[in-house]
């Protein structure tokens, strides 16, 4: 039974540093550089064609924390948030690798399913052609979520569009999506929420 025990929680060890290997450190995002605001209002548009090339840890760093990232203390962010509470819009990234959960506090990707959706994820065939695609979603309910998470995901978005052309990159708000299939790769119940997905690339 010792035996027995043993090996039970030697598996569930393997088991638990397997799934913690699968989460993704990010580096440290870009905050300087790049062109005016001005010029990227000017320059941003939505694509509809992606190149068949990576975008790297350094480039998405940058792309979430501009969506929702913490640029003052002791409390502030990127986006206006209702009263300053913290992002009450959790965003998911799609890669080639598997759906993972973007933690801002930590700076990290947690994987939530090794499933391959980036072909899968949108209606629209050229959201598959691109290499990231964010999703961004809500769970419960409460004056927060009620009545001011699309307002967030608007104001995500669009730092999104802004940080993706100083990367000389592009993306697209897309409200098209298969919602069952995400639901089921990202774990996030049925209680969730998506509001728009956002295919990113070059």
């Amino acid at each position: 039974m010792k035996k027995i025990l043993t090996a039970a929680i030697f598996a569930l060890l393997i088991t638990a540093s397997a799934a913690l290997a699968a989460d993704i450190m990010l580096t440290t995002p870009t905050k300087t550089g790049g062109p005016s605001v001005l010029e990227a209002i000017s320059n941003r548009q939505s694509a509809t064609v992606f190149a068949r090339r990576d975008v790297d840890l350094k480039e998405l760093s940058t792309i979430l924390w501009a969506a929702t990232g913490k640029n003052r203390e002791p409390k502030g962010w990127t986006i206006p948030l209702a009263m300053g509470q913290s992002p009450y819009v959790s965003v998911y990234v799609i890669t080639k690798d598997g759906c993972f959960l973007y933690d801002w506090e930590k700076g990290m990707l947690k994987q939530t399913s090794d499933k391959k959706m980036l072909t899968k994820a949108g209606t629209q065939a050229f959201v598959g052609t691109a290499p990231v695609i964010l999703v961004f979603t809500t769970k419960g309910s409460g004056p927060r979520i009620d009545n001011w998470a699309e307002r967030a995901v608007g104001a995500m978005s669009q730092n999104v569009y802004l940080a993706a052309e100083a990367l000389d990159m592009k993306t697209r708000f897309v409200v098209s999506f298969n919602k069952m299939a995400l639901i089921d790769a990202l774990n996030i119940g049925p209680l969730s929420r998506i509001i728009a997905i956002m295919p990113i690339g070059y």
